[in-house]
Parts: structure tokens; sequence; C-alpha cells
């Protein structure tokens, strides 16, 4: 028994070593541009010194049209340094970035694949929370511009599901796979740059809300769907750096009403920032989400979360790498209560664009 007993109490502290591991990193994370942008300010620096150098030699060999001594070769020292200077176009909030939100709080925020017909996303991730359920989930995005301001984007996930649940006093292992609702969003973006977005999102019960396990309807959190529609606002600023971006945005959800077995997903708002460091075809993040429910989520009827649990915060960790045709991006989350952390989610997204 007390063997027991020092095992759970191992198990209690794993959250608060894991939040311990996890905030540092956002902290160096947030440490990188800064060390970045004194760096270059230094070569700023040098590069200067050495253009003055030239200039002051006496000599001739200049170019027609150039001041004697002047001597252009640093421009060239530029181009072939191996730190290709990106353009604004290829910085985020000027249209290659694909900043969009995925499943687990997870975001594309680096520059991504465009110039095709069709955008592909897909993220694979697993949720694991402390109580030992689990969740697998395999999220298809596919999205088009519409012109320069508008876009259009559908999204399908594919769930698969485990638990205990408690079948008339005996615990039982109950797994539910299958599609859970879809989602569709239209994107405005606002702004001589783009840097400016407002998304709305709809998504329609098409995912099972009331499947039975083992005799008995799974919890809540278990279903594969609400099973009402619920819908989403989001505002986004993508704001440009010399060493690469952040992003600012809050969403407003609303999960839709009681739906017919008594569960109630409450309306809630989201503020997050996320920040890419630019490093070639690299981009690590780091992003921070807090959540605040208007009222407690109800699983039949009866209110499932007290006045701690309806604010939580969501640290992430992301690595993007990109090419001219495919991105890669892997990301780790977790989320937090007052109380403890809840769960935490590791997703891996691959992203294309067709035709």
């Amino acid at each position: 028994m007390q063997r027991g007993n020092r095992a759970t109490s191992r198990l209690s502290r794993l959250p608060w070593l894991l939040c311990l591991a996890v905030l540092p990193a956002l902290g160096l994370a947030a440490l990188v541009p800064l060390a970045d942008r004194l760096l270059a300010r230094n070569q700023a620096r040098a590069l200067l010194e050495q253009v003055r150098q030239e200039l002051a030699e006496p000599g001739g060999g200049s170019p027609a049209g150039l001041p004697a001594g002047c001597r252009p070769g640093w421009l060239l020292h530029l181009h072939h340094r191996g730190e290709e200077l990106a353009s604004w176009g290829d910085i985020g909030g000027c249209g290659v970035s694909r900043a969009t939100a995925t499943a687990g709080g997870f975001k594309w925020i680096g520059r991504g694949v465009t110039g095709g017909l069709l955008d592909v996303q897909c993220l694979a991730t697993r949720n694991a929370y402390l109580d030992g359920a689990e969740s697998l989930s395999l999220s298809t995005r596919l999205g088009t511009n519409l012109g320069y301001k508008w876009s259009l984007a559908a999204t399908v996930p594919f769930l698969y599901n485990h638990e205990k649940v408690d079948s008339f006093g005996v615990e039982k292992e109950a797994y539910l796979p299958g599609f859970g609702d879809l989602s569709l969003e239209v994107t405005r973006k606002l702004g001589i740059t783009n840097a400016h977005t407002l998304t709305l999102a709809v998504t329609a019960p098409t995912g099972a809300h009331d499947a039975v396990r083992r005799g008995v309807i799974l919890p809540q959190r278990q279903q594969l769907g609400s099973g009402v529609m619920g819908a989403s606002l989001t505002y986004e600023y993508t704001r440009d750096f010399d060493w690469g971006l952040m992003i600012y945005g809050g969403t407003l959800g609303w999960g839709g009403w009681e739906n017919s077995v008594g569960d109630f997903r409450a309306p809630s708002l989201s503020g997050y920032l996320y920040a890419g460091y630019l490093l070639g075809p690299l981009v690590p993040s780091a992003g921070l989400t807090v959540t605040g429910r208007f009222m407690s989520d109800r699983e039949r009827h009866v209110t499932t979360m007290n006045a701690r649990e309806m604010f939580s915060i969501v640290p992430t960790l992301g690595l993007e790498w990109s090419s001219d045709y495919l991105a890669v991006m892997l990301s780790l989350s977790t989320t937090l209560s007052f109380q403890r952390m809840d769960s935490w989610t590791i997703g891996l997204g691959l992203q294309t664009s067709l035709f």
C-alpha cells in the first residue's frame, strides 16, 4: 500500500517537473531574437568600418561613374556570405507565412509552402491526460485563396480515443475511432501588407456525440463530436522583425447549445502570442495561449468544472522546416490549470501546395 502511495506521489509531481522543464525553454526561446539582434548589430558595425576603410584607401580600378577609391566589392560579399537576406515578401505577415490555427493549439508560423491552387496541411497529434486517457488525431486541412484578400478552408479530423470507463461498477477499457466535427472557415486579410487577419470558423456536428461502449455512454471528452453546431471568431496580427516574426491573436469561441445527452461546452475567450525565429529553412518557435471560460462545461446536465479549472494556460514549443515543396512541423504543448497540469500534446505536421 505504501509502495502504491509513493508511486502516486511521484506521478502527481510529474506535471510540475514537466512545467519546470517547459517554462525555462520558453524563456530561452524568447531570448534568442535579442541575442541575434545584438550579433547582427555588431556585424553591421564591423562591416561599416570595413567599408569606411576601403573608401579611405586611395587607388584606381574604380568602376566608371563611381568616385575614386569606392570599391563595391563589399556588396558582392554580402550576397555570398551564405546568409541570404529574405525579401519583404518572405516574412510572416507579407504573404508567405502560413499562420493558421490547427489542432492542439499548434500553429504554422514559418514560411510554409504556397504557390499552388490547393494548400494541404496534415497534422497528427497525440493528446495524453494524466488520468490515463488519450486521444490520437489526424486532421487534414484543405485551403484555397480567393484573390489577394480572401481564403477558404475546410478541416476534416479523424480521431481514435481511449479511456477507462465505469461499466456498472467495473472499470473497463473503451476505444472509439471515427471522424470528428467538420470545420469550415473563411479568412479576410486586412492592411496593406496583409498583416491583420479575421477568420470566422463554423463546425458541423458530423462526429458522434452519444457513442456507447461497454454498455455506457462515453464521457464528453471521449466523444468524437459535440452534437451541435459551434463557431469561433479569430483576430490575428503578424509583426515582422529582422530576426523573425511575432503573432498576436485572440479567439472568441462558442461551443453551441446543450446536446441531446446533456453535454454542454461553455463559450470561451482565448489570447495567444507566438514568436518564430527565422534561421534559414528552420523556424524554431515558442507560444503561449491563455483561455478563460464564461461558465462551466456540463456533462449529462452536471457541472464538470470548478472556478479554477475554467482558466487554463497552454505553453507551446515548435520547430518548422520548409523547402519549396514541403514543410514539416514538430510541436509540443501542455495544458495547465490553477490546480494541475491536465494533459500534454505532441504533434507532427506536413504541409504542401498542389496544382
